[in-house]
């Protein structure tokens, strides 16, 4: 028989007990929620191992080729340091990588779309995309360090006197390289793939679909990562500007004197761009053509729409064509056009 005492004993117990586990339900959930959710952005950043970014990038470049490759490179060695939010981006692990180049599977993974210039269309370097990417993630700095990677870039050596070394002594991460070979070096002087691989190609002899080419863009994957990581920590410690500024080349600072965004169509603000000018545009003959046709304010004109608005701009123009003149002049033999 159950008496009143003991039955309302019996009822606070289970009103304790429901409420309880309420709680932990209420506990568990919002635990499991907090784990789920992505922060926002910039998510944290870490001082990384220049080198062992490289070795990663060079990695990933095995797996996922160039884009896929760099942010990989970058992010996977962020998670293995710092964990979530990482954890909750659907990239494989390194041990994952390594096992399926020596089973021969295939993974997927962010950013694969970048490869050869995005899709094969050889625009800009998927190592550059895939680093970029990566920077913006972790930085509210991440257009300065964008435009000083991608500077370096246009100038830089590739594939880099270290990933020569560790390619020619075995030290890079993968166990059976597309080749192990000394490769030569170029400069690209410009941030497309279809430049920067050319040029490449020319220099070295070898041809776009070879190993060694594949190789090539290996280890420049790595060398892109290792660049963007080098200005990264730069940037955590408050020293990027001990590591240089950002600034065009000669002769785009020149052509950018009349070609940038604006409003004045006339005055040449029809295009944009922080590449080297030079290193596409070498036929200046319809820069001279205008010059001819230059008239300045107050003078008699039959197409208005036509005349420059102001001596100022006319020596841009001037200085635009001058800057390009000098480095067509500088390179001797080889004809515009």
């Amino acid at each position: 028989m159950v008496n009143r005492r003991n039955f309302l004993k019996a009822l606070g117990a289970m009103a304790l007990g429901g409420i309880l586990g309420n709680v932990y339900k209420g506990a568990g959930r919002a635990l499991a929620e907090a784990e789920v959710s992505a922060p926002p952005l910039p998510w944290p950043y870490v001082e990384l191992d220049v080198e062992y970014v490289r070795k990663m990038g060079h990695l990933g470049y095995y797996a996922f080729e160039c884009a896929g490759g760099a942010f990989w490179g970058i992010i996977e060695s962020l998670r293995e340091k710092i964990g979530y939010p990482y954890t909750l981006l659907p990239i494989p692990t390194r041990e994952e990588v390594e096992a399926a180049l020596e089973e021969g599977k295939h993974l997927h993974s962010m950013m694969q779309y970048g490869a050869g210039g995005a899709l094969g269309w050889a625009s800009l370097c998927g190592a550059l995309n895939g680093s970029a990417a990566a920077i913006q993630m972790v930085s509210e700095n991440w257009k300065k360090i964008g435009d000083m990677l991608f500077r370096w870039y246009e100038t830089a050596l590739f594939p880099s006197d270290k990933s020569n070394e560790y390619a020619s002594r075995h030290e890079f991460f993968v166990k059976k390289y597309k080749s192990d070979k000394v490769l030569p070096q170029s400069v690209s002087h410009s941030i497309l793939c279809h430049v920067s691989v050319s040029n490449w190609c020319e220099v070295s002899g070898y041809a776009s679909g070879s190993p060694e080419r594949s190789e090539r863009c290996a280890r420049l994957t790595g060398d892109v990562a290792a660049k963007a990581v080098e200005l990264l920590n730069a940037d955590l410690k408050g020293e990027l500007e001990l590591l240089g500024t950002f600034t065009f080349s000669q002769t785009t600072a020149s052509c950018r004197t009349c070609h940038f965004k604006g409003t004045n169509y006339e005055m040449g603000q029809f295009t944009r761009g922080k590449m080297q000018c030079e290193t596409c545009h070498t036929d200046m003959r319809p820069h001279a053509h205008n010059i001819v046709r230059l008239e300045l304010p107050g003078s008699s004109s039959s197409n208005p729409g036509k005349t420059v608005a102001g001596g100022a701009a006319l020596t841009g123009i001037i200085g635009a064509i001058a800057g390009v003149w000098s480095y067509m002049k500088s390179k001797g033999s080889k004809k515009p056009g």
